[in-house]
């Protein structure tokens, strides 16, 4: 499909670099490139060409290529100038070229093109921005999957084995005194447990999905003054937080990060949980309350003197501190749950403490090679088919072929979404307007 405007956007990041690279897609690529060359050159497809690029009274001279539709990023007609970067050039480059004829690009909108015009599914654009978003060695691993179509692959296995039941049934539909043996329906009803128990192991496991993709929240909470701050410092191997002898000293939240098995583990250094009649302490201490609700998982820090008593209904380890200095016998009789001594000052067990981290807030081995469904709309929709799966299951011997042919439509719908195959306008226009300028 052929767009009536032909977009421009700077595809690499704005600011001072050795190379800016400057995307324009749309029928009038080529000749507004040879425009801006000044040059009538008949260009060899996805061939580097070094050129003068003329522009606001000045020049530059840069690597210019140029991308035949279908086969470019879009499956339009695509060109990409490499200009020498920095701030003022790449600009008047691109207010040259929307001279020639260009219109700036919204964010998304070379993405949006290429999904318009079949070069990507839904899902698999979605996996570019996971992609260039990843922290983590899983999150770029997933988001890699997913970008080259693997949860495409899988989503459009299970819509063409609906498909095939639903032939089998609409087949039939037409002759309303056809009698189904007990082979047919045992049949059609076997293929649509196996689908359902296959969404249903995918679902269970984008629980540990949600977490590679948004990592793990863990909340540091304690009495003050019982290495809370050096706790995050010695698990981040930074210094994040402001240590020193005085109670109190952390006020307000403080944030640390680490990877730890591909996964990313989000801290938060809290007030110290007390009373207090100090003003600007006390709203410290309701925020510390806060993340406390919402952590995945809770550090109750204590130390010989501070035992950390404080009630949670999350998942929570009992970390006892200055473990180079305490009775660790004597703490250990005060406590039945799991537990771990640990120094921050000393660096002593802290990669016991992050295993043990891991093993609490992630259930399930994780496969490195595994696509997992990270993306809550991904989750919504394989979730909703599901749920029509299980109706035609259920009703199965109890109504009519017509209204479990009508349930297996709703599903082969519910997946679509995944992909794009309902061509949903407002979910796609959402999407595409999450990514970044040039993309």
């Amino acid at each position: 499909m052929r767009m009536e405007k032909t977009i421009v956007a700077l595809a690499t990041p704005a600011g001072n670099s050795g190379v800016a690279v400057i995307r324009v897609s749309g029928e009038r690529a080529k000749e507004i490139l040879q425009k801006i060359i000044r040059e009538d050159l008949d260009f060899e497809p996805r061939k580097m060409y070094l050129k003068k690029v003329y522009f606001s009274g000045l020049e530059d001279i840069s690597l210019v290529v140029f991308f035949h539709h279908p086969h470019s990023y879009t499956g339009e007609d695509v060109i990409e100038i490499q200009s020498h970067g920095g701030y003022f050039v790449a600009e008047k480059i691109i207010d040259e070229l929307i001279s020639l004829g260009c219109t700036l690009a919204t964010p998304g909108e070379f993405s949006k093109r290429a999904f318009i015009n079949g070069k990507l599914s839904l899902d698999q654009a979605e996996g570019i921005m996971d992609l260039i978003n990843a922290e983590s060695e899983m999150q770029a691993k997933n988001g890699s999957a997913l970008m080259q179509g693997e949860l495409k692959k899988t989503i459009l296995d299970y819509q063409n084995r609906l498909t095939d039941i639903l032939a089998e049934i609409e087949a039939k539909l037409d002759y309303p005194e056809y009698e189904y043996t007990e082979n047919e329906t045992s049949d059609i009803l076997y293929k649509l447990k196996d689908i359902e128990t296959n969404l249903s192991s995918l679902i269970a496991d984008s629980k540990t999905g949600i977490k590679i993709k948004n990592g793990v929240s863990v909340a540091l909470i304690g009495a003050p003054n019982v290495g809370k701050s050096s706790l995050l410092n010695a698990l981040t191997k930074s210094n994040k937080s402001i240590v020193t002898s005085i109670a109190g000293t952390t006020r307000d939240v403080i944030e640390g990060e680490y990877e730890y098995n591909g996964i990313i583990f989000r801290l938060y250094d809290t007030a110290g949980i007390h009373e207090s009649e100090d003003e600007v302490e006390k709203i410290g201490i309701e925020r510390a309350k806060q993340i406390l609700r919402e952590a995945d998982i809770v550090l109750k820090i204590s130390d010989d003197s501070n035992m950390c008593n404080i009630s949670t209904d999350q998942t929570y380890i009992n970390v006892f501190n200055k473990s180079d200095i305490i009775d660790q016998e004597k703490m250990k009789n005060q406590i039945q749950d799991d537990s771990i001594f640990v120094s921050a000052k000393k660096n002593e067990n802290i990669d016991s403490l992050k295993q043990l981290i891991f093993d609490k807030t992630i259930s399930t081995k994780i496969n490195s090679n595994k696509l997992y469904l990270t993306n809550t709309r991904h989750i919504t929709a394989v979730k909703q088919a599901k749920k029509y799966i299980n109706n035609a299951i259920s009703e199965f011997n109890f109504t009519s072929m017509d209204i479990i042919s009508s349930e297996i439509k709703s599903a082969w719908i519910s997946l679509g979404e995944v992909t794009g195959d309902t061509n949903n306008e407002t979910i796609i226009d959402k999407i595409f307007s999450k990514f970044c300028l040039g993309k």
